[in-house]
């Protein structure tokens, strides 16, 4: 995959590192973004509330991003963290998006 940024090796100075960093959380946000239209989306094929909290799927899915964050040399404590505060925020959001489709 190229990038529009310097390998973290090629870097010659903290311009090119921030540079770097800025694209990729840029990018970061953008996918996260893009999750989101994803969860909203998912609203219409859920029933009741129990279905958008869906609790069995988001601890699965934790346990899931902590295997994904100890492989790529992350901390899964760190991940996890990430995870359950966006998710948990996305849940609500999703719940609201879910409430305006059923009435």
């Amino acid at each position: 995959m190229d990038h529009p940024f310097k390998k973290p090796e090629d870097c010659q100075d903290m311009v090119d590192i921030r540079q770097a960093i800025d694209a990729l959380d840029k990018e970061v946000i953008r996918l996260w973004a893009q999750r989101f239209e994803y969860v909203k989306a998912a609203a219409k094929f859920k029933t009741n509330e129990t279905a958008v909290r869906a609790p069995e799927r988001f601890t699965a899915m934790l346990v899931q991003r902590r295997d994904w964050a100890q492989q790529q040399g992350l901390n899964p404590d760190i991940i996890e963290g990430l995870y359950r505060t966006l998710v948990t925020h996305f849940i609500e959001e999703e719940i609201k998006h879910w409430q305006k489709r059923s009435t």
